[in-house]
């Protein structure tokens, strides 16, 4: 009788070990599928985010570089448009001002001095065309 009863609870531990690992794999499974999501929310949120910073549709900057190489080129951009006003604030010049429109109906003006016809630095890497518009 003894060992009828110490093979049960030895039956009983062992099954409740089974059930143990079962739960433990599970709460693993479940934790690794809600990070995964947590990132691609987080991935989606950030790919809105340079959406709504770009208004001028994609077609308008035609290559993508890192992150931080992009804010280096906002930084720079400010820091120029920025010397531009105070230079324009000290001596007014004539304004001959260009328009573009991209394919999704966004125009853009460019009103910078007709000497100051360069968009981007040497250093800046790839150039993209552009058709300068007269109106």
């Amino acid at each position: 009788m003894q060992y009828i009863i110490g093979a049960l609870v030895f039956g009983l531990i062992i099954i409740a070990i089974v059930i143990l690992v079962i739960v433990n794999f599970t709460y693993k499974g479940i934790r690794q599928i809600r990070e995964a999501a947590e990132e691609r929310i987080v991935r989606n949120q950030k790919q809105r985010e340079q959406k709504e910073k770009n208004p001028f549709g994609d077609d308008y900057f035609k290559s993508s570089g890192s992150s931080r190489r992009q804010q280096g080129r906002q930084q720079q951009y400010e820091q120029k448009t920025q010397q531009s006003r105070r230079q324009q604030d000290e001596q007014p010049k004539e304004n001959t001002a260009r328009r573009t429109t991209t394919s999704s109906g966004v125009t853009i003006i460019d009103d910078r001095d007709a000497t100051d016809k360069k968009i981007f630095d040497h250093s800046d890497g790839e150039y993209v065309e552009f058709e300068e518009v007269n109106s």
